[in-house]
């Protein structure tokens, strides 16, 4: 979600979520300015699409209102305690190679922070964000301990967290953020599963995490060029007494974001010429030529208008069709 520089309240963000089947699909709060909605799209918005508007990161009636405010708990702890101080070096401080800080959170309740994270990740497999899914008996393991651990009383939460502490501990996660960023695009979302960890840029965090103890290695996948700078033994959290951030110089986190943006572009070029030589050879009758298939999309993506207007279904379809013609 997208705030206005000046904004910190909800309500006034805007998001957008690319991807090779449904294109762009843009999304504006309720209070979100209503000229800039014109500009995004380089028209206003009709009443249609205003009806159809869909929180890209809400889904509806997936868990029931007292699973929901359980959640709401330890969401609160974490921005609270974690988010809002991490920062502020009200907790001990490492420096380690490349201008990296390991932040030890000595004052904070781990369970709770623990619980939190892998709340995001079993979360984003129910509702199977990104196409992310765990596999069903770790999806399954982890509703348990989160459903045994929670309650709406956070004292309860750190009583029965203590209870089944080894089990909370057990999963092995690293979680890097940044103190500075260069623009609002740092709220991406994006989720990814490698042969060796599950990877998570979710706004101003990364988090590695692993269902199984070895599942995080020290020579871990490419992961956006992260695998390049991070210290495995200082910044792994697993069976840790002191639950660690570490914090990524700001140029560093604005790569990774970049590494991912180009991945999820290059994506939709493909699927996108696979779309348009599909139609075209069914159209013509004859094999697309390469040079076509260059001339598309440089006609594309050289087409001077708004992100929302040229990634739009209805803008490619106006694309493919005029070399149908």
């Amino acid at each position: 979600m997208l705030n206005p520089l000046d904004e910190n309240k909800r309500g006034y963000g805007s998001s957008y979520s690319i991807s090779s089947t449904k294109f762009l699909n843009v999304f504006f709060e309720r209070k979100f300015n209503p000229e800039k909605i014109t500009e995004a799209l380089g028209r206003e918005i009709m009443d249609n699409e205003i009806e159809a508007l869909v929180d890209h990161y809400a889904v509806k009636f997936i868990l029931c209102k007292d699973c929901e405010d359980r959640f709401e708990r330890i969401e609160t702890y974490f921005n609270d305690i974690v988010f809002k101080q991490v920062f502020e070096n009200k907790y001990k401080l490492t420096k380690i190679n490349n201008n990296q800080i390991i932040h030890s959170l000595e004052n904070a309740n781990n369970n709770i922070i623990r619980l939190f994270i892998i709340s995001l990740i079993w979360r984003a497999s129910i509702t199977k964000f990104d196409n992310f899914t765990l596999g069903h008996r770790d999806q399954e393991q982890i509703r348990i301990l989160l459903d045994k651990s929670l309650d709406l009383d956070l004292k309860e939460i750190e009583v029965k967290s203590r209870i089944y502490e080894k089990e909370i501990r057990s999963y092995p996660m690293m979680l890097f953020s940044t103190r500075f960023f260069s623009d609002t695009t740092s709220n991406l979302v994006h989720i990814e599963k490698s042969n060796s960890t599950y990877f998570f840029k979710i706004n101003e965090y990364i988090i590695l995490f692993g269902t199984k103890q070895n599942q995080i290695r020290s020579n871990t996948n490419y992961l956006y060029g992260l695998s390049k700078i991070i210290h495995y033994k200082e910044s792994i959290n697993i069976d840790e007494n002191t639950i660690t951030v570490t914090e990524i110089p700001g140029s560093d986190f604005h790569s990774i974001k970049e590494e991912i943006f180009s991945k999820l572009g290059e994506e939709f070029i493909i699927q996108l010429v696979k779309i348009f030589t599909t139609l075209y050879e069914k159209f013509h009758g004859m094999r697309v030529t390469e040079e076509i298939v260059k001339e598309f999309l440089l006609d594309f993506t050289e087409e001077d208008i708004t992100i929302a207007e040229k990634y739009s279904p209805e803008n490619i379809k106006k694309k493919i069709s005029e070399y149908l013609n």
